[in-house]
């Protein structure tokens, strides 16, 4: 696209980049010279800003190359970009003229793109005030420690298979060619882990249902399973290797530290703005959402007995008591 230059421009590509750093690029500063427009298509325009903008996210944001593109590209160059950045425009505008904009799903998925946008700069601009040295880390490590704790576990692999007889003849497949992996590819309909040879990774207690759980935790290393039986089908498996539990050091739990330290910040932040701002839920509206009722809860109810229901055999109501124990005052 852009034709061959003397050595001088990239000398002033520096000078560019600079630029464009100095003058932020992406947000405006009270020096930065007044936006020209550049493009207008109907009643849309778009500046020269916004082009830069377009311009960086093209290039991920690296503006070191976007300024080494402008150093490259003539005028003739730039006019072309301006005209596919006005083709876009041309559909958009397009879309508006037919209605587009006012059609509910259409209008939705507008709504939503700005509200993913807003979410994303929010946490962007919040997360420079974050705490997040070493020494906020190591503090938030050390008071939470409960939470860095590599539980027990089974490197499992498995096949699971409709029927107990497909089990059956995985198992033997397995006895005959003595080989899991290939068994696994061959016969399991979990494609996930067939992809894999059936490996599970590392399974902790509570992730697998029942009985499955309870025959890995008591299976010996290294040895093919019977057929188990779950609601997913029936599974054979092997306990490759265990591991214990044990505290994980800072520095092995540094990821999950630095992802839970920042999860706190978020929580922070909804917090206040939940306090500012209210959040009402419309729980009725919820109830027969789409026209379907919401599934009965499991949680069980806590029934009062009534006020006037009659004691259970043996219960003596405080005026009952009452009487016998004035009579035994006085005696």
């Amino acid at each position: 696209m852009f034709g061959k230059k003397k050595i001088a421009a990239a000398v002033m590509a520096a000078f560019c980049v600079t630029a464009f750093a100095a003058s932020g690029f992406a947000e405006e500063q009270s020096e930065t010279p007044e936006a020209k427009t550049v493009v207008t298509v109907g009643n849309e325009t778009l500046s020269d800003r916004e082009m830069l903008q377009l311009l960086q996210s093209s290039a991920n944001g690296n503006i070191m190359m976007v300024g080494l593109m402008l150093t490259q590209s003539t005028l003739a160059d730039r006019t072309e970009m301006a005209n596919q950045m006005a083709d876009t425009m041309l559909f958009a505008e397009g879309a508006r003229l037919d209605g587009l904009t006012e059609r509910e799903d259409i209008a939705f998925k507008l709504k939503w793109q700005r509200i993913q946008l807003l979410v994303e700069a929010y946490i962007n601009e919040r997360s420079q005030k974050w705490d997040m040295s070493e020494k906020a880390m190591k503090d938030y490590y050390n008071s939470h420690k409960d939470e860095f704790v590599q539980a027990e576990g089974a490197h499992v692999r498995h096949i699971l298979t409709n029927t107990e007889s497909g089990a059956t003849d995985a198992i033997l497949d397995i006895y005959k060619n003595k080989d899991f992996v290939k068994t696994a590819a061959k016969f399991s309909r979990d494609t996930t882990t067939a992809a894999r040879g059936g490996d599970l990774g590392w399974v902790e207690k509570g992730m697998m249902p029942e009985p499955l759980a309870s025959e890995i935790e008591k299976a010996q290393l290294k040895s093919l399973s019977a057929p188990v039986k779950t609601d997913l089908g029936w599974h054979v498996f092997e306990v490759l290797e265990r591991r214990p539990a044990k505290q994980l050091t800072f520095d092995e739990a540094r990821n999950e530290v630095a992802q839970r330290l920042q999860m706190y910040y978020i929580d922070e932040d909804l917090k206040a703005l939940r306090e500012k701002l209210g959040v009402q839920v419309n729980e009725e509206a919820l109830e027969n959402l789409a026209g379907i009722p919401a599934a009965p809860s499991e949680e069980p109810k806590l029934e009062l007995p009534e006020e006037n229901a009659a004691p259970a055999s043996g219960d003596v109501t405080p005026q009952e008591t009452e009487p016998a124990q004035q009579d035994a005052a006085k005696k």
